[in-house]
């Protein structure tokens, strides 16, 4: 079954403020394997199958190498060297012909490379090159076309397609794979003909300007010491000015991570997609990719990783051209800066020494300094070329010779596989070095990948972090090593099924923290996935996240009172599901896991709806949020508020102590009588208080949301049942939840 992954967006880290996410910092690359029955050659595979590379093989004048033996060459996994089992030249102007290589114990073995027959197979020599061209300005796309019609000066062989992209906000097509050099060259000039005005450098001007401002707090702490030491005035004017230069200059950072965040994440989808459908056929596989740059952000490493291991599982290898042309320091700029206002916050706060309030800026600095190393645009798009078999071509104007070592690197390269020792399907990355043995030579090929089963278990688009997750939902007997919470909560249902809000709790003092004292910060490191089953085992929905993350060391034991939550929206419809849910605390290697059944209810084909009503929940707190921004799709928006779930915290019955609770109510409209409430709190299965509150009016989606705060400051300790009892005319639903006053829950 196809699974589409969704960029949900609405993980919350719910922790003290101080909570500084940081990306990912695996150096290695590639994080994704997909496998599939039936697949021929022309990928990495693991298991019973062979790991297939593509090897470019040049002496030290850059010159290609075309008569190296299989015996110069040595391929190690994880440091541990393989048997090869196929060594060949594959040469696109000449047919591919048998190779030999050191048989065990002696002598040689022949490989055959061809066909039934020994033949060349068509299907095996097929040549596919993609070219994308991406967002690219009015210099940017003159070099791009340039560089693209250099390339289709080459002889197409008729082994050779090549298709035409552009990505915007989305992958589109202009020319399917085709061998017609002339409609290949009008898609070129289609692609490589608009470009979208910008206001990014007047932007960055302001920007720059501000932080200039900013940068100089540290004269203006010296100034405003000696005036307040010798009754100066002038200071108030001062400090408005800099709150208002902090704020304009942290919202223009805002929306740069935000934009970031979408760009980034339309690339790499994109990408994933493209690379992962490619897997389908052999041969080699070459994408062209014609971008100012890649955004990534710490959120996106994990898919930076997973794009180039699907690629060099589906043997597609990246040759990036930044388009910008010709420049050397444009590009770090915004790291540079980026990396400097961390430094600079982080001052500023050493400087209050906690005698003022916290800013964003400052609160956010290690995420600033991680994110920092990303905002080198160029730095990733090398990443995505060099970790795939592929180079990037940048900082010039005269690209005919890179763009012909390309062709020349599509004609000739070295194919080798073998069967890895390693069987065991652990998630890891494992990283392929290739050792040549010929003086003065250079191989280039592709990083690694990671190990996942053939197929993925079933489960499509399989992320490294999450195998052992998969690993651990896979047992009998599911692992227990630390506790959290899980609350499937059901909302309105209609024909697209029923909406659902699942919730995972981990409390944040389960997890294992690594601190480093030279820092004066911690670090720590979790992964969550959910699955939800169809009645025949198939995934029906996917959730997950791999969320490092650290701060100041001081914050540490505050920050242990918290709860990481994750949160994913999704419909089912009517049936028998099988939800499960696993954490990994990846810094102390410590695995828990829960599986639970759901039935979801049969939702009515017409315009007629009966009573129904949602989940009840306690209330953790309600966060304000902007007024301004709608989010009607979001189940606990309330008004001007967000509401935090409670799954089981314990609460203290001091003075003025009140719970509050939250469920909505969607009116039958088969009568006009109105819906009428009914409450109770039971304790040990005794009612101990009711009460009938008079509910509102429906809002304009037909929705009641009710909230209530209880005093519990005379309540005993103990755990609770609330009870929520909606009718209407004839028609009675019911819904409970349960709390705990004092102890522990």
């Amino acid at each position: 079954m196809q699974m589409k992954i969704h960029n949900w967006g609405v993980i919350a880290l719910l922790v003290a403020s101080f909570l500084t996410p940081a990306g990912s910092r695996a150096q290695q690359a590639g994080r994704e394997q997909q496998g599939e029955k039936g697949d021929q050659g022309g990928t990495i595979r693991i298991g019973s199958e062979e790991v297939l590379l593509d090897l470019v093989v040049r002496d030290k004048r850059g010159r290609p190498v075309s008569d190296l033996r299989a015996d110069e060459v040595e391929v190690y996994e994880d440091g541990i060297r393989q048997q090869l089992s196929s060594f060949r030249l594959i040469d696109r102007n000449r047919p591919v012909v048998a190779s030999e290589i050191p048989a065990t114990g002696g002598g040689t073995q022949a490989v055959r490379a061809g066909g039934p027959g020994g033949g060349a197979d068509p299907l095996r020599q097929i040549n596919l090159v993609t070219m994308i061209f991406e967002r690219l300005n009015n210099e940017s796309r003159i070099l791009a076309r340039d560089a693209a019609n250099e390339f289709l000066k080459n002889e197409l062989r008729p082994n050779t397609m090549v298709a035409v992209f552009v990505l915007d906000q989305q992958l589109r097509v202009l020319q399917q794979f085709s061998n017609d050099v002339d409609r290949l060259k009008t898609a070129v000039e289609r692609a490589s003909g608009t470009a979208s005005p910008q206001f990014a450098e007047q932007s960055l001007a302001i920007e720059r300007e501000l932080q200039n401002y900013l940068n100089s707090q540290t004269a203006t702490d010296a100034a405003s010491a000696n005036a307040q030491a010798t009754g100066g005035v002038g200071i108030g004017q001062m400090a408005v000015a800099t709150r208002l230069a902090e704020i304009t200059i942290n919202t223009l950072r805002l929306t740069d991570d935000l934009q970031r965040q979408q760009q980034g994440s339309s690339s790499l989808y994109s990408l994933l997609s493209l690379v992962r459908e490619q897997r389908r056929l052999s041969g080699r596989k070459t994408i062209l990719y014609f971008s100012e740059g890649l955004q990534v952000t710490p959120v996106l490493t994990e898919v930076l990783k997973n794009t180039i291991s699907a690629a060099n599982k589906s043997n597609v290898s990246f040759y990036a051209v930044d388009a910008r042309g010709l420049q050397t320091s444009r590009q770090t700029d915004a790291a540079r800066e980026a990396l400097n206002a961390a430094v600079s916050a982080t001052q500023q706060q050493q400087r209050n020494r906690g005698s003022q309030p916290v800013t964003p800026e400052q609160a956010k600095a290690f995420d600033t300094a991680e994110g920092s190393i990303l905002k080198d645009t160029q730095f990733n798009l090398a990443t995505l070329a060099e970790s795939t078999g592929g180079f990037l071509i940048a900082n010039t104007n005269d690209i005919r010779t890179p763009i012909r070592r390309v062709g020349a690197e599509l004609a000739t390269y070295y194919e080798v596989s073998y069967t890895p020792v390693s069987r065991e399907y652990d998630g890891r990355f494992r990283e392929i070095k290739v050792k040549l043995l010929r003086p003065d030579t250079l191989a280039q090929t592709r990083s690694g990948y990671f190990a996942l089963p053939p197929g993925e278990s079933g489960v499509p688009g399989l992320l490294g972090f999450e195998m052992p997750m998969l690993a651990a939902l896979g047992n009998v007997k599911l692992p227990r090593e630390f506790e959290y919470r899980t609350a499937p909560m059901h909302f309105e249902s209609d024909e697209r099924g029923t909406h659902y809000a699942l919730i995972c709790e981990v409390p944040v003092a389960n997890l294992t923290f690594i601190p480093d004292k030279a820092k004066n910060t911690y670090r720590s490191h979790i992964a969550l996935m959910a699955l939800i089953k169809g009645a025949d085992g198939a995934v029906v929905q996917k959730f997950s996240q791999d969320y490092p993350f650290e701060g100041p060391l001081e914050k540490l034991e505050g920050l242990k009172r918290g709860n990481v939550v994750f949160i994913r929206n999704f419909r089912l419809p009517a049936g028998r599901y099988t939800l499960e849910t696993a954490v990994h605390d990846r810094d102390g290697g410590h695995l828990s896991a829960r599986r639970a059944i759901l039935m979801v209810g049969q939702q009515a084909a017409n315009t007629k709806r009966d009573l129904s009503m949602s989940s009840v929940t306690v209330i953790k707190r309600v966060d304000p949020v902007d007024p301004g921004v709608r989010d009607a799709d979001n189940p606990f928006r309330f008004a001007d508020g967000r509401i935090i779930p409670n799954l089981g915290d314990p609460i203290l019955p001091t003075p003025g102590t009140s719970l509050s609770f939250y469920f909505v109510v969607y009116p039958g409209n088969m009568t006009s009588e109105k819906p009428q409430l009914a409450l109770e709190f039971l304790l040990d299965g005794e009612v101990m208080a009711q009460a009938t509150p008079t509910l509102g009016q429906a809002d304009e989606r037909g929705r009641i949301p009710f909230i209530a705060p209880v005093p519990i400051e005379t309540f005993k300790t103990g755990r609770y049942e609330i009870r929520v009892i909606i009718r209407q005319g004839k028609s009675a639903v019911e819904e409970h939840a349960f709390f705990t006053i004092g102890g522990q829950s």
